[in-house]
């Protein structure tokens, strides 16, 4: 998987200009952002954004991706997705058979945001009986698409909750549309998301209401499996009053290096008529990342879905200087060193004792 390693981006492919804010590179794979100290991956294959800090040393890999949505009953009810309530799945990937159609990457510029550059990608949407059945029982369900933006400035979005920022040159915002085609006698659809981490970045803290228009932080380590537990098993995200829901990827001591933020505002379209959509966040983590489930509460006169969200880096969260880095690892330069010199020193002794054993004659006697 790409968060495995570093983003490895041929020289020769960046597109460079001095009359835009970014670089970019397009090919077969991918469209690759470098904004700021924010390179940022979208792959083709699904709705997956690898990112990380251009410029820190040893920067870890982040990774926010869309594999899948659900379909379900909330037989409760309590509004909130675990995975024993599905009626049925549609993959967002390749492997399974969805093709994306991905535009080239646009530019344009508006008062406030300044410059900015985005593509989108959109695919037909099957429906199957569970995850273990690759055989569509409901083909051409809906279409998807997911546009993918990011802004020379800042961005401030406002809905009934109160407002939120998208930043510029290191967030990129992900919008996704959901267009119904075919309406199935379900009370919700629930995005399925895939949040990681790289290196010592395994940890996630997610902001959740603690009542009476508070906040809390919930610390959560993705290297807990919480999929021992079954499918009925998840954790509600208690939604804040805030204008966006917010989890933060953080270190092991808590310093946050980056976000994935999304509005706590979906909307939903019926003939004739906008609304809100009731929304419930639920989550659990699988030994190697954070499965998020957001879910939409719809109706069989809902045709359509549309959610804002965004990644992004938390500049503060970095070492800007070599002298920091080396500063804040030197306990662990010292260790790995002193055990360096203590191995060299062992095979040294060993070298000199065997050519010493090698010159002694048979009788002992020089």
């Amino acid at each position: 998987m790409l968060c495995a390693a570093a983003l490895i981006i041929p020289a020769s492919s960046i597109v460079s200009s001095a009359e835009h804010f970014l670089d970019y590179s397009e090919d077969n794979f991918k469209v690759v952002f470098i904004s700021g100290n924010l390179t940022a991956a979208v792959t083709y294959g699904w709705p997956l954004v690898v990112f990380q800090h251009s410029s820190a040393l040893l920067a870890p890999n982040f990774e926010v991706g869309v594999p899948l949505l659900y379909l379900f009953n909330d037989t409760n009810p309590d509004g909130v997705f675990d995975q024993s309530e599905m009626v049925y799945v549609s993959y967002l990937d390749a492997h399974h058979n969805v093709t994306w159609t991905v535009s080239s990457v646009e530019f344009g510029n508006e008062t406030g945001p300044g410059e900015y550059a985005q593509f989108r990608m959109n695919a037909s949407l099957s429906l199957f009986n569970d995850l273990e059945n690759l055989t569509a029982q409901v083909e051409d369900w809906a279409n998807i698409t997911f546009w993918f933006r990011i802004t020379e400035n800042p961005v401030v979005y406002t809905n009934m909750y109160g407002s939120y920022t998208v930043m510029g040159k290191t967030d990129l915002k992900m919008n996704f549309t959901l267009e119904i085609k075919k309406h199935i006698n379900v009370s919700g659809i629930a995005l399925d998301l895939s949040l990681k981490g790289g290196g010592s970045t395994y940890m996630f803290q997610i902001m959740e209401g603690a009542g009476g228009g508070g906040t809390r932080v919930t610390y959560v380590s993705s290297r807990d499996d919480e999929t021992v537990h079954g499918l009925n098993f998840t954790h509600k995200l208690n939604a804040t009053s805030l204008g966006s829901q917010d989890i933060d990827f953080s270190k092991a001591d808590g310093v946050v290096q980056a976000h994935y933020h999304y509005s706590s505002e979906p909307i939903s379209l019926a003939p004739g008529k906008m609304h809100a959509t009731p929304m419930n966040s639920s989550y659990y983590t699988t030994g190697s990342g954070l499965k998020l489930n957001i879910a939409y509460s719809i109706d069989n006169e809902t045709d359509t879905i549309i959610h804002d969200s965004s990644v992004g880096l938390d500049e503060h969260g970095f070492v800007s200087k070599v002298k920091d880095w080396f500063k804040e690892n030197l306990p662990w330069l010292l260790i790995i060193s002193g055990s360096i010199i203590a191995v060299v020193s062992i095979l040294i002794l060993v070298t000199m004792l065997r050519k010493y054993r090698n010159n002694v004659p048979p009788n002992g006697k020089g």
